[in-house]
């Protein structure tokens, strides 16, 4: 898969080669009437909903309110004994009443669901009759004609506070070393000013100035201020800002112009720099090699804007397929952890405080059929020499190719043509790059690389991927003659490092 294996960071998805599994980038869009809808190179649409901090926690506490306040009707349905009601039934009449009320709670468990066997038990639990030791019920009269009373329950609610939370160990936090086990709270006292929020600001019509277009999350890994995020956070931006804690309180953020300093769509990272006096606190980059499936792990971003949210989960997997499954892209560890729109370019924490991966994407569902909790985070130890060449050069270095474009060509096409198989049509031959003196031709076909049949540029990237600079393919051609027949030839062309974004 090419970069249409799906990616929407921008709350879109993109169809995959498994139509039920869909990925989904963390990237949260801003919508406001004027953002352009039409899909970009990244896969993701621009009109997704926009939602702040405040929003987000007001819309989470009115779905809860509407909820618990009949919105499955559930208070039509709720059975209240009275305090002071008429005085209770007979022993003779138990059965009915009893009877009466289980019946109306089976009516309303098998409606409601979940909340309706909850509402069940809670029925059950509260109705006063239970065997007491002569043979008859507690709140139950006896032939004698004695009454029982049910008891109001209490209209007061105790306030008084009996407990306080145990300190966290300092020596832990600060250990800068990184050498000491944590917990999730102690974990996110030590790394939670290292991670910021990222904005991506773009041009819209009827405005003068960039406007937010959508947000993600960015890892500050040195005191100067270098921000890590995914090139899809970047993508298109105007103008960019990153969110950072203050240096004298922390407690307060501030927004600081950012300048990307470089951004790589293979391996879907790019690197951001923000100016200060005062120094950043920053996250250590972690050894992803230790990593193993099973430990604990803990996510820290902005998802739809809520600032330093963290969860936790175990690592599911490594060596997973990047985003755009690309040889020149990484391997991603895949997580259980919750991730949500704004939490792409978020830091992946070992229980150490050590970054282990960048937040990148997640599947989820085009069907009925439910995928939850697959996330993937780009392995640090592959993001390392990216990021470095993106700080030193604003590309990656070292990535042989052909210095070819070209197009796909089915092989129904093919057919047609009358050729064996399908390929890449050669459309640009760079000037600047070995091939332009290797006798290759715009409108050849190439069928063939070292002997491995393509279809595909990304067939062609694969088998380029693993080998050097300098090193001397040969590929299998298609040509037309004059009277349009083809016939085959094999030209040997020298690998040269390319510049890739």
């Amino acid at each position: 898969m090419t970069d249409g294996f799906e990616r929407n960071d921008m709350n879109n998805t993109n169809n995959m080669n498994n139509e039920n599994e869909q990925v989904q980038n963390s990237f949260s869009t801003a919508g406001n009437s004027q953002t352009d809808t039409s899909a970009n190179a990244n896969g993701y649409n621009a009109g997704s909903s926009y939602t702040s901090s405040y929003d987000a926690q007001q819309n989470a506490y009115n779905s809860y309110y509407n909820y618990a306040n009949g919105a499955n009707n559930m208070g039509a349905n709720n059975i209240h004994v009275a305090p002071g009601a008429n005085k209770p039934p007979k022993k003779n009449g138990k059965g009915a009443l009893v009877a009466g009320i289980i019946a109306a709670a089976l009516v309303v468990g098998g409606g409601a669901g979940f909340a309706g066997t909850v509402l069940g038990n809670s029925i059950n639990a509260t109705i006063p009759f239970a065997s007491s030791s002569d043979g008859t019920s507690q709140g139950e009269s006896d032939d004698s004609g004695s009454e029982s009373t049910i008891a109001a329950p209490s209209t007061t609610l105790n306030t008084s506070n009996t407990t306080t939370a145990a300190p966290l160990d300092e020596s832990k936090i600060n250990d800068s070393s990184n050498s000491t086990l944590l917990n999730a709270e102690e974990l996110y006292e030590k790394v939670k000013n290292t991670v910021v929020l990222v904005y991506n600001y773009q041009r819209q019509t009827g405005y003068a100035e960039p406007v937010k277009y959508g947000s993600g999350s960015g890892v500050v890994f040195t005191s100067d201020g270098y921000v890590i995020t995914n090139a899809h956070v970047v993508e298109g931006a105007d103008k960019m800002t990153v969110v950072a804690p203050d240096y004298k309180d922390p407690d307060t953020t501030k927004e600081y112009e950012a300048t990307v300093v470089g951004s790589d769509t293979y391996s879907d990272l790019a690197v951001l720099k923000i100016s200060r006096d005062d120094p950043f606190e920053y996250a250590t980059l972690g050894d992803s090699d230790t990593v193993r499936v099973g430990q604990d792990v803990c996510v820290l971003g902005n998802p739809k804007q809520l600032l330093n949210s963290l969860t936790k989960g175990i690592v599911s997997g490594l060596g997973r397929a990047s985003a755009s499954n690309s040889a020149y892209g990484t391997s991603t560890i895949q997580i259980d952890a919750a991730i949500n729109s704004g939490n792409s370019g978020g830091g992946l924490f070992d229980m150490y405080g050590n970054v282990i991966g960048i937040i990148d994407y997640k599947l989820v569902s085009n069907t009925s059929a439910s995928i939850d909790n697959i996330g993937f985070a780009i392995t640090i130890n592959e993001a390392k020499p990216v990021i470095n060449d993106l700080m030193t050069k604003g590309y990656v270095t070292n990535r042989p190719g052909l210095g070819i474009n070209g197009e796909e060509i089915s092989e129904y096409s093919a057919y047609m043509q009358g050729l064996e198989s399908g390929g890449v049509y050669v459309t640009y031959i760079s000037e600047d790059m070995p091939v332009a003196k290797s006798g290759l031709k715009v409108g050849d076909i190439i069928s063939k690389v070292n002997g491995t049949a393509v279809t595909s540029v990304t067939d062609i990237q694969n088998i380029i991927a693993e080998l050097n600079i300098g090193d001397t393919v040969e590929l299998t051609v298609y040509r037309a003659g004059a009277t349009g027949r083809y016939t085959t030839k094999t030209i040997n062309v020298e690998l040269a490092e390319i510049e890739l974004s």
